[in-house]
């Protein structure tokens, strides 16, 4: 490792204990791999997980990082293939929505968080209230909450308001299986971790509320919350409860990765904004604009940028920054004209979400990583 990431180092590893289980970081250059570290454990001792020294290659849930990793880049792939368009209604694709407020809404306002839609909905609760665990997966499980979806009255018109909402990408997954003719899983394996060779990325699906064997040995997972639904601690199955009674391969969360990997899909939508990745470049350039963004909201299609205070991204993240935060404690940020990425991924919920020192761990693990890729100046 080089002596210039020591710090970022002793930061990451000063967080195990008292923000993670454990944790595995990296910062690049491009495809240039500048830094990778990782510390901990995958669950604290007696807290129902199996407990292994976490590596380079533990996976780890990502949460929301679903978003930009796994539906943006399939919804690419449609939109590059002719089967979607982003300014299409997606009225037109999913006769559940004819009638309803939400047909005339775009993929671009489900992307950029402006159709309206609130931000969370207890559905998974609500759902096991009513039939008990075994609903996780099944698709009346799946078509009621679609169905309680549709029939949310709009907090303002489309375009007026940026609300964070994982019910937009929800019905971002449902578009995607009506357009693609399979499920989101199944398309991101061909359009992404196909492509891109990917091992250690993939989706857990659900059925009658147990999860499948994860492909990778549970020892190489890292646990996420003893949870108050399932009444066990999670490891290899999706920590969002919502996102296991849709199945676990849900449009907002059910992603699970490493850091080489995450950054292997980042990266590619970098090599793409510059027209030589996977997906078109208008398309990429088009996500990273801000034509959707309402005044002073920090969103983009599918990705986030830093806040002008305050950021978890750090005070030194580059101008032109992009990237995503997950709730489980996972994150990346990008700049894409040169190529600094910095991904991080921890397990900050387990054994539960009480857990504090996330929000201040953030900021300053991120100010060390980017002091540390910026450029050397010159002799």
């Amino acid at each position: 490792m080089s002596g210039r990431f020591d710090d970022v180092d002793q930061i990451l590893r000063g967080g195990e204990g008292p923000v993670f289980a454990g944790a595995v970081a990296g910062c690049w250059r491009g495809h240039d791999e500048a830094w990778l570290g990782a510390t901990g454990r995958t669950a604290f001792p007696d807290a129902g997980a199996v407990d292994a020294p976490v590596g380079p290659d533990t996976v780890f849930d990502v949460a929301s990082l679903t978003k930009p990793l796994a539906t943006v880049p399939v919804i690419l792939s449609l939109c590059a293939q002719g089967r979607l368009g982003l300014d299409a209604p997606i009225g037109a694709f999913l006769p559940f929505l004819r009638g309803t407020s939400w047909a005339a809404a775009t993929p671009v306002h489900l992307l950029s968080h402006v159709s309206g839609l609130p931000a969370w909905r207890p559905f998974a609760a609500d759902l096991v209230a009513a039939g008990g665990v075994s609903v996780a997966g099944a698709p009346f499980a799946i078509d009621a909450v679609r169905a309680r979806i549709a029939a949310e009255v709009p907090g303002a018109p489309p375009g007026a308001a940026c609300v964070y909402s994982d019910l937009g990408f929800m019905l971002l997954a449902a578009l995607v299986e009506s357009a693609g003719g399979a499920p989101l899983d199944r398309q991101f394996v061909d359009c992404v971790a196909a492509p891109l060779g990917l091992r250690g990325t993939f989706f857990v699906g659900v059925r009658g509320g147990v999860a499948d064997p994860a492909p990778v040995p549970t020892g190489q997972i890292a646990a996420t919350e003893v949870c108050p639904t399932r009444r066990r601690c999670l490891q290899g199955e999706v920590h969002d409860d919502n996102a296991w009674v849709l199945g676990g391969a849900a449009g907002h969360a059910g992603l699970f990765s490493t850091a080489r990997e995450v950054a292997a899909i980042a990266l590619a939508f970098r090599d793409s904004f510059r027209g030589d990745g996977p997906w078109p470049a208008p398309l990429v350039r088009r996500l990273w604009s801000r034509e959707a963004t309402p005044p002073g909201s920090t969103r983009l299609m599918g990705f986030d940028t830093p806040s002008p205070r305050g950021s978890m991204a750090g005070d030194r993240a580059p101008t032109g920054t992009v990237g995503h935060l997950g709730f489980t404690g996972t994150s990346f940020w990008m700049e894409p004209v040169t190529g600094r990425l910095v991904v991080l991924l921890t397990n900050r919920v387990h054994p539960d979400r009480s857990r504090g020192g996330i929000q201040s761990f953030r900021p300053r693990f991120h100010d060390a990583a980017w002091r540390t890729l910026e450029p050397r100046p010159s002799a």
